[in-house]
């Protein structure tokens, strides 16, 4: 019995299946703040190390937020008495490069009394991983690897935010300060006209009434006009018509007039007014406001200007107004992620005149990796016209001066704005690490989630306002408690019967620990969100969801507590109906959310439990979901979410061998939205033509994809992303790289009969009948496996994913063989995630009616991945590489060349599953010329 079941194992390995042997529970144990959160020496703790990959023995724990110089830390594993720890205390454990390994091996050392000890510099990582190899019968082995930062608080590269803008509408102007230096420490200055490229921060916000709206300092002397950027990047600028003069008295009357406003959209609109003109040639053109400080000296009302827009019956940008308000100033913050917009920060004094306390508050979004920039323009103290303060602040306005409408407070205003910066340091209450001035790397924070800040522009130190390069300015961060995030956020999700891959549709069960619905941080919109595919069947009854962080029950966002107890205030049952009691979900009418510390299952009312539960209430289509994690100025939870529609999805393709591809399906028709920057292809599976010789990792099975004119409902593709070559990075691009490409809706042309029309090569295929071999899975199967059987167990059908070699097991065991794309065996635990799809192929000639007979079949295992079910008769190393319609005279191979041996080892030499060479095999499996061999 014993070598039947070592037989069966040895031939599982063979196979290449991954035993799901129970992963252990290995923890980091500290008491310092990791990630953002306070350790602890006990198991278990508050720091969970992952397995790398299923059946591994190795586990790790990648840190992205750390003390400022060092930590100490021990591991412990669940079940164990003991702790893995040095023999001394304070051991040193060196930090190696990523990728490499110089691993601490000690025995006999179990214990709990000592740490290793872990140092480097402030600034010096962006991150570091903790690794413990807990291989059974071996010595037990701790590094830490760790990526280098290049410079404190970013790289030595210019700062530069992309220039690829995210779809919506901006506000662009020459803002900036040409006093703002560039380089590697901020985005730099303006000149004297609108650069497109430069400074696309300033994102107009849809508001309730469906106008558009964004404000800035009326004390700025700039042109400024509307961008407009739709989903296929095509740009349209905006202006009133004209050059048109925003400004103070000085030189005659005010326009608009202090607290009046200017446009179409006022009740009675100004003289010479038009809706706005559009252009497709991003220049001025005289098209364009002209804006001249209003703190000239004569009017001085200072405040701020709010610029609104409607759009016509087109979707156009159309009426328009410009309102001042003299009670409010507005700040900003900049993240230095790429695509990030700056966040609006207001401050109101109670009058017309007056002093403003100059405290604004945000809640911004910490990776351990990012920072940010206040942006301001006002300087603090003009008591003293010669002061050094004053002179560095006449450098960049000359004749910068008090705000007459100011009492008791010598600020002024600069008539173009600045980065401020603390040098690159996380934020701390020493060397001025709370303090920042112009002309200085963003701060940072050295935690992972949300914090609310206090950002006050001018309570700063006149020491740094004087020095050269500050020209007068100085601000002040606030933030307490800056070792804890207010929101501990490492990932969001949002996890529901309404997300499909979160909950057991069996059990209804949710399940938390799901990636399915894992939403990312997008610094456009500074939020967590995620775009889904739905169907009717979510809309027509009722589903639900919550918003989850780090996968965790106890950590969730649903329906105020206030909002269910009142009965209003909840997300509509139909967004689009008449219900002004509750939210429709939109941009401007978002739905608010309360935090709880508790998982929803603990919750005992099974009633409220089910109104905390917030409702999904769209119908089918595509859906972004927007989350706005967020803590207000009495740091009270002030969450809230959006829902928007969308015909066209941004898609991330992986760049594997050469190329951009991927999997896809969607519940809607779609097709490439190409434009300038976006060419997608698409295929679908149209036979499978097996290797000549099964066994032999030099033959080759080839699966020929057809190019289709666009993706039906409902049917599963590959996808192949080109980037033009002006927007390929410098360096290129290297395997594993995602690029972002857009689909969007379109009419279903063909029926299913007709499917032979979309091809995009038909005519050469008269002759042929549809057939596709790629499976939709627009909704997650999270327990696909590799292969369905009948009730006698027969295999029936085999399942295959499209990756690249050098990813599969084999060749992680190996090392050995070029790198090319081709569809892998799943393994029995298989599963397809949303939105993609999968390889079904027929496991002999007679299913599916002899479709197999046609269009191939494959009574094997399979390249490199078996399963369970085989027969151990039929294993396989042969390739099944990809071949495209379109490529050179009827069909390309993806594969580099064969997978080959050392040839000085070819005919000699046996190697291990694990790719380790030996001189003399006892009983066992091994690889020897390029095939399976057992002793």
């Amino acid at each position: 019995m014993k070598k039947s079941v070592k037989s069966l194992l040895t031939l599982l390995l063979l196979l290449g299946v991954t035993l799901e042997m129970k992963a252990a529970d290995v923890y980091l144990l500290t008491s310092q703040t990791i990630n953002g959160i306070v350790g602890k020496y006990a198991v278990p703790s508050n720091h969970k190390l992952a397995q790398n990959t299923p059946g591994s023995n190795v586990y790790s724990l990648k840190i992205t937020s750390m003390p400022q110089t060092g930590f100490w830390f021990r591991i412990g594993v669940s079940g164990e008495s003991n702790q893995i720890q040095p023999k001394v205390n304070d051991a040193p454990l060196t930090i190696n490069e990523e990728g490499t390994q110089n691993p601490t091996s000690e025995s006999g050392c179990d214990g709990s009394s000592y740490a290793w000890k872990v140092s480097y510099t402030a600034d010096q990582y962006e991150y570091l991983t903790v690794n413990v190899d807990l291989t059974e019968g071996s010595t037990r082995r701790v590094w830490v690897e760790g990526k280098k930062r290049t410079s404190a608080g970013g790289s030595d590269e210019p700062v530069a935010l992309s220039t690829d803008v995210e779809p919506g509408y901006y506000l662009v102007g020459n803002f900036f300060s040409e006093h703002n230096v560039g380089g590697d420490v901020n985005p730099g200055g303006d000149g004297a006209e609108i650069d497109y490229t430069k400074h696309v921060y300033f994102k107009f916000e849809q508001q309730k009434d469906n106008s558009y709206a964004f404000s800035i300092p009326a004390c700025l002397t700039a042109h400024a006009q509307i961008l407009a950027v739709d989903d296929y990047d095509n740009k349209m600028v905006y202006g009133p018509g004209r050059k048109f003069g925003l400004h103070g008295a000085k030189n005659g009357t005010a326009q608009p007039v202090t607290n009046g406003a200017v446009g179409t959209m006022v009740e009675t609109p100004t003289a010479d007014c038009s809706p706005l003109v559009g252009s497709a040639t991003l220049a001025e053109n005289g098209n364009y406001w002209d804006l001249e400080t209003r703190n000239d000296n004569v009017t001085d009302d200072d405040g701020m200007y709010t610029f609104s827009f409607t759009l016509d019956a087109d979707g156009n940008p159309c009426d328009w107004q410009v309102k001042h308000d003299a009670k409010t100033r507005v700040s900003y913050i900049l993240g230095n992620m790429e695509g990030a917009t700056a966040q609006p920060l207001y401050n109101k004094r109670a009058s017309d005149t007056g002093d403003y306390n100059n405290n604004m508050y945000a809640s911004l979004y910490f990776n351990g990796l990012n920072g940010y920039w206040g942006i301001g323009y006002i300087v603090n103290d003009l008591s003293d016209k010669n002061s050094a303060q004053t002179k560095q602040a006449q450098k960049a306005t000359p004749d910068i001066h008090i705000t007459q409408s100011l009492e008791g407070d010598n600020s002024g205003t600069h008539d173009k704005l600045f980065f401020l910066g603390n040098g690159g340091h996380p934020y701390s209450h020493s060397d001025y690490h709370n303090k920042v001035w112009p002309n200085q790397k963003p701060f940072s924070l050295n935690l992972h989630g949300i914090k609310r800040v206090e950002y006050n522009p001018t309570r700063g130190v006149n020491e740094l306002a004087a020095k050269n390069g500050s020209y007068g300015m100085s601000g002040d961060i606030q933030i307490d408690g800056e070792n804890q995030a207010d929101f501990t956020i490492t990932t969001m999700s949002m996890i529901g019967d309404a997300v499909e891959g979160t909950y057991d549709a069996k059990t209804g069960n949710w399940n938390y620990t799901s990636k399915a619905g894992d939403m990312e941080y997008d610094a456009n919109e500074r939020c967590f969100s995620l775009t889904i595919s739905t169907e009717d069947e979510k809309y027509n009854t009722s589903h639900y969801f919550r918003f989850v962080a780090n996968h965790k029950a106890e950590q969730n966002w649903g329906e105020t507590d206030n909002n269910v107890t009142n009965n209003t205030g909840l997300a509509r049952s139909r967004y689009d109906g008449a219900d002004d009691d509750n939210h429709s979900c939109m941009a401007g009418d978002p739905n608010d959310v309360q935090y709880r510390p508790a998982a929803r299952e603990t919750e005992t009312d099974s009633e409220i439990r089910s109104r905390r539960d917030i409702l999904w209430n769209r119908p089918a289509g595509n859906w972004r979901i927007k989350f706005y994690p967020e803590i207000d100025k009495d740091k009270k939870d002030a969450s809230y979410y959006t829902i928007s529609g969308t015909k066209v999805v941004k898609m991330p393709f992986t760049y594997r061998v050469g190329r951009f591809i991927r999997t896809y399906s969607n519940s809607v028709a779609m097709k490439p939205a190409k434009n300038a920057k976006n060419n997608v292809k698409v295929y679908a599976a149209y036979k499978y033509e097996p290797p000549k010789e099964v066994n032999d990792c030099y033959s080759e099975g080839k699966v020929y994809l057809r190019e289709l004119k666009y993706i039906p409902a409902n049917m599963g593709v590959v996808l192949v992303g080109e980037v033009p070559a002006d927007k390929v990075p410098a360096d290129g691009y290297k395997d594993g790289d995602k690029v972002d490409f857009y689909l969007k809706e379109t009419d279903d042309l063909y029926p299913e009969n007709n499917y032979e029309a979309l091809w995009i090569m038909a005519d050469q295929y008269k002759n042929d009948k549809w057939n596709n071999y790629l499976k939709p899975t627009v909704t997650p199967i999270d327990k696909l496996g590799n292969a369905d059987t009948d009730d006698k167990g027969t295999i029936l059908h085999r399942y295959f994913g499209l990756g690249n070699f050098h990813s599969t097991k084999y060749y992680k065991q190996t090392q050995t063989g070029d790198d090319y794309i081709g569809f892998f065996r799943f393994t029995e635990n298989g599963r397809s995630g949303a939105n993609k799809a999968y390889l079904s192929i027929l496991a002999n000639k007679t299913v599916d009616g002899g479709v197999g007979a046609t269009y191939g079949y494959i009574d094997y295992n399979g390249q490199l991945l078996g399963n369970v079910a085989d027969t151990n008769n039929n294993q396989s190393l042969a390739k099944m590489a990809v071949i495209f319609d379109d490529e050179d005279n009827g069909g390309t191979t993806t594969a580099v060349s064969e997978v080959k041996m050392d040839t000085a080892d070819a005919d000699a030499s046996f190697y291990t599953l694990q790719g380790i060479k030996v001189s003399h095999p006892v009983k066992g499996v091994y690889i020897h010329n390029g095939k399976k061999f057992i002793k």
